[in-house]
């Protein structure tokens, strides 16, 4: 269900009360051409934020115990806050290759809480 304000779409993402049973939600939107991942943290927060991770696609999952968001792939980290990668620079001896590893930020998106429901806020550009 996608509602139209003021240059803003917002997007459905779940309940409250799905997200408060479940760790996390991974939903798609077609229209951002994203997955995106909202789980209430430690704080009970609710955070929205791109479900692929930067590094190489995989998927990101949120780590309850942790309180963080990790990549299944890989296990890179993400700060639970900002998106910032926590794993970079690499620690362990990989053989060398002529390509670069940057590690960037997840993507964050806006939400909004109605009643009982959560919405992605997006703002065309």
């Amino acid at each position: 269900m996608n509602r139209k304000r003021k240059n803003h779409l917002n997007f459905f993402l779940t309940t409250k009360e799905m997200l408060k049973k479940n760790k996390y939600i991974v939903t798609y939107i077609e229209e951002l051409k994203d997955e995106v991942i909202c789980f209430l943290d430690s704080n009970k927060k609710i955070k929205v934020f791109s479900s692929f991770c930067p590094h190489f696609g995989g998927e990101i999952y949120y780590d309850k115990k942790n309180d963080q968001l990790s990549c299944k792939w890989h296990g890179w980290k993400f700060c639970k806050n900002t998106g910032k990668c926590l794993s970079y620079p690499l620690k362990s001896g990989l053989s060398s290759y002529d390509f670069e590893v940057r590690p960037d930020y997840l993507k964050k998106y806006d939400f909004k809480s109605e009643d009982n429901s959560i919405f992605l806020v997006y703002e065309p550009e």
